[in-house]
């Protein structure tokens, strides 16, 4: 079969087994099974290279694996970041396309505040170490640190500084990765003092947000995205980012930024709860589709931190 007849083959079995996205994975899996990057796919695709046997014979398999609703990022082992590849897998949440859109505000932040770098920047629930890690490889000569309470995902966020240890010596960065509780605003408090000289620049973090109210189905994300970090608690989810917010208030000072993810319908509570945090101008933003997806603020100078 040529590439465009397995790429259709492929498409066709995932929409039957229900794949939000089939004809992407399809190809990100062809890919995978043929030791090959999107880029060299397609112009192979356009060439009219054939497909070795056993690479189809891979595909296959990865095919089948994709059906069963595990995810495309467990299968390749791999999940692209902006301009970063991170090392993925059971018992870390894989970092999502929408989650990209916090660097853009913290990027833009540092250039103000820290036009000639040396910007010292805290990922809070840091996962995978995606949103610290991107920042340090993108804003030059940054200090983040990562919090993770975890300590499987805390392994994956080292594994992640590993693979990207290049991008990060290029921009003359370095990201640290500490297992602590991001929520409790003491412990927060030692990380910062301890890695950041006591003050970070900006605060971003991907807290647990999900409402734990059955609505949320999908097999690739309640069987296989850790459930620590999913439920955000209470009714309405916003238990954990709320004291996301409070723990990170007082380690930034009067203008320091807070960039936080949350599900669409948790603006308007979470910009009340940046507002009794000593946070002003709350505004949330939204996500490719046009639904709320973050919120950011600075603190104001009467509550400064530390």
């Amino acid at each position: 079969m040529s590439i465009d007849e397995l790429l259709r083959h492929g498409e066709q079995r995932l929409a039957a087994a229900g794949v939000d996205s089939p004809a992407a994975d399809a190809a990100l899996l062809l890919a995978h099974a043929c030791g090959m990057d999107g880029r060299s796919l397609s112009r192979a695709r356009l060439m009219g290279d054939p497909v070795p046997a056993e690479a189809a014979a891979s595909f296959d398999a990865l095919l089948a694996r994709r059906a069963r609703r595990v995810p495309v990022q467990h299968i390749t082992g791999e999940a692209h970041f902006r301009t970063l590849t991170l090392p993925v897998g059971p018992g870390v949440f894989v970092p999502r396309p929408e989650t990209e859109l916090l660097v853009d505000p913290v990027l833009a932040h540092l250039a103000s505040v820290r036009p000639s770098g040396g910007a010292r920047v805290l990922d809070l629930c840091t996962g995978t170490g995606a949103l610290g890690l991107a920042v340090a490889a993108e804003a030059a000569g940054t200090s983040a640190v990562g919090i993770e309470a975890d300590p499987t995902a805390a392994g994956w966020a080292r594994r992640s500084a590993d693979a990207v240890a290049g991008d990060l010596a290029r921009a003359g960065s370095d990201f640290a990765v500490v297992e602590a509780d991001a929520t409790d605003p003491e412990a927060v408090r030692a990380v910062v003092d301890a890695h950041l000289t006591g003050r970070a620049d900006v605060v971003v973090a991907n807290p647990p947000y999900v409402v734990a109210d059955g609505t949320t189905t999908a097999p690739e994300v309640v069987d296989h995205d850790p459930a620590r970090a999913l439920w955000g608690g209470g009714d309405d989810g916003t238990r954990v980012p709320r004291l996301v917010i409070a723990a990170a208030a007082p380690v930034l000072p009067t203008g320091g930024l807070l960039v936080l993810e949350h599900a669409d319908t948790q603006g308007a509570a979470l910009r009340e709860a940046f507002l009794a945090s000593g946070f002003a101008e709350a505004t949330t933003r939204a996500d490719y589709t046009g639904r709320d997806r973050f919120t950011l603020a600075v603190r104001q100078p009467h509550t400064q931190g530390k």
